[in-house]
């Protein structure tokens, strides 16, 4: 799940620079289909590689590593090192720049996402008795996760500031909001040994068995940390590319400063 809007915020900044070799064009900020299929091409033929001139990392695969998920009370999973791949096939849908409103919205579908790596779980909680023989729990093991049908809505506070190059740029000025939804995730636990035993199929089931409660604990961390990192990143472009680069409207009568 992670990342989960990591990838709107790559993608637009991914799109930003490419606009500003002007690969794809120009797009009016009212074309909202241009836009759309611009960013899905970028995905498509940046995604993993990334772009090196300005440090912007490969999205397909993503790099994950010390992340820590909450999933019931007295539980925690903590990705130590993996990766999760299916981004640059990623769609766009309902791209929205109202600058009057200052918000940037957009849609984006995800039909499968794949997460794998090594894990660490522990916990304490009586109910724990019941499902795993013990109230108490802990040890590292291989970790598969697919995550399908996933739609992403983000909203992003966006507003223009003219530079003393006298061009106007975007800026992201607070912090995003986003929700998150996706159809049924399969996990396939290996290598999980507690004491002498192997629980891997105990916990595989118990996170099948229980996706809905856990879901929502267990994506949002790593796409707060996620956009944390983004927002940064994607100012560093907007900062450095003027937005005539890649809108065709004069965004003068926007300017906030």
């Amino acid at each position: 799940m992670l990342a989960l809007n990591f990838v709107l915020l790559l993608c637009s900044l991914l799109f930003f620079v490419a606009a500003f070799d002007n690969p794809f064009g120009k797009c009016s900020i009212n074309d909202h289909q241009c836009m759309e299929k611009a960013w899905e091409k970028v995905f498509r033929t940046l995604g993993s590689t990334g772009i090196p001139e300005i440090n912007a990392d490969p999205i397909d695969p993503m790099i994950l590593k010390n992340i820590t998920e909450p999933l019931i009370d007295g539980m925690s999973l903590t990705i130590k090192q993996g990766t999760m791949k299916g981004f640059k096939n990623c769609k766009f849908n309902n791209i929205r720049l109202n600058l009057e409103k200052k918000l940037d919205t957009k849609d984006v579908f995800c039909e499968s996402l794949k997460i794998s790596g090594e894990f660490f779980l522990e916990g304490t909680n009586p109910m724990f008795k019941g499902i795993f023989g013990t109230e108490s729990i802990s040890g590292h093991g291989e970790i598969k996760a697919k995550f399908e049908q996933v739609t992403m809505k983000l909203k992003l506070p966006t507003t223009v500031i003219k530079k003393e190059d006298g061009d106007t740029y975007l800026i992201i000025y607070d912090k995003p909001q986003y929700t998150f939804d996706l159809e049924k995730p399969e996990f396939n636990i290996k290598r999980f040994v507690f004491g002498k035993n192997d629980m891997s199929e105990a916990i595989s089931a118990f996170l099948n068995n229980n996706w809905k409660t856990l879901i929502q604990r267990f994506g949002r961390p790593v796409i707060d940390k996620s956009l944390e990192f983004l927002i940064v990143f994607a100012n560093n472009i907007y900062d450095n590319v003027p937005a005539k680069n890649f809108l065709e409207e004069d965004l003068t009568s926007y300017i906030v400063n």
